[in-house]
């Protein structure tokens, strides 16, 4: 992309985008990209160099210390604390950071990220952790970014993702039987003991559990059901 496709495109950011681009978020741009932005920002009398140069001597006075380092530096229970923390956070912001992402992508570059998204599926037969590119997450939210810039998504394309729609279901489906298996576990030790011991309410709440994740499933399959014969109206 060059400088004056940036150009276009930034000059309809606030000054706050503008600054949140060339500092904190600066490493997903392309450096034309960050330049385009300090120039704009420049010619609105923004004074980005103090901007910046506070910026860095924050991050001189809060980096004694790398992540790593610092993470090595707890104990394996804080470890684990710390990890689970930000691995929450992450998750949700998830959303947040996926549009962020794509914000100043062009229609074209959407869908070729999407693309590799489906590419990447495909190939490994599955879903990648949360912070892969290839994530359910990743896919979903971006699917719907598709939806909602109302892009017409090629044939070939939409082969992909009725393929990976496929893989997705298949999780659900195994998320389903597991919720009808310990449903059934849950009521039949739930019915025996709350019988053994003459009404324990404990043992009601694990019927009532049991009854809860047994509903789950068969819901989670009917839609899957649904999901399947819509998709065969599509291509009959």
């Amino acid at each position: 992309m060059d400088i004056e496709t940036f150009r276009k495109r930034f000059v309809k950011h606030s000054d706050e985008e503008l600054i949140v681009m060339v500092t904190k978020n600066a490493s997903k741009y392309n450096p034309d990209a960050i330049l385009v932005a300090k120039e704009i920002l420049t010619e609105r009398n923004v004074d980005i160099e103090t901007i910046l140069n506070d910026e860095n001597a924050k991050k001189v006075d809060n980096s004694f210390k790398t992540e790593k380092e610092y993470i090595e530096s707890l104990s394996a229970i804080d470890q684990m604390q710390y990890l689970s923390e930000k691995r929450a956070e992450f998750e949700e912001n998830i959303e947040e950071i996926v549009e962020s992402n794509n914000a100043d992508l062009t229609d074209e570059e959407l869908l070729a990220n999407f693309e590799e998204i489906l590419d990447i599926v495909m190939k490994t037969g599955s879903f990648g952790d949360l912070s892969d590119i290839h994530s359910k997450e990743n896919y979903y939210i971006t699917s719907n970014i598709i939806a909602q810039r109302n892009i017409k998504t090629p044939f070939l394309l939409n082969i992909k993702i009725d393929f990976v729609n496929m893989i997705a279901t298949r999780d659900v489906r195994k998320k389903c039987n597991k919720y009808i298996f310990f449903g059934f576990i849950l009521i039949a030790l739930g019915v025996i003991f709350t019988v053994g011991t003459e009404g324990n309410m404990i043992f009601y709440g694990a019927v009532l559990s049991g009854l809860g994740l047994l509903i789950a499933g068969i819901r989670g399959k009917m839609q899957i059901k649904r999901y399947y014969s819509d998709m065969m109206e599509a291509y009959s």
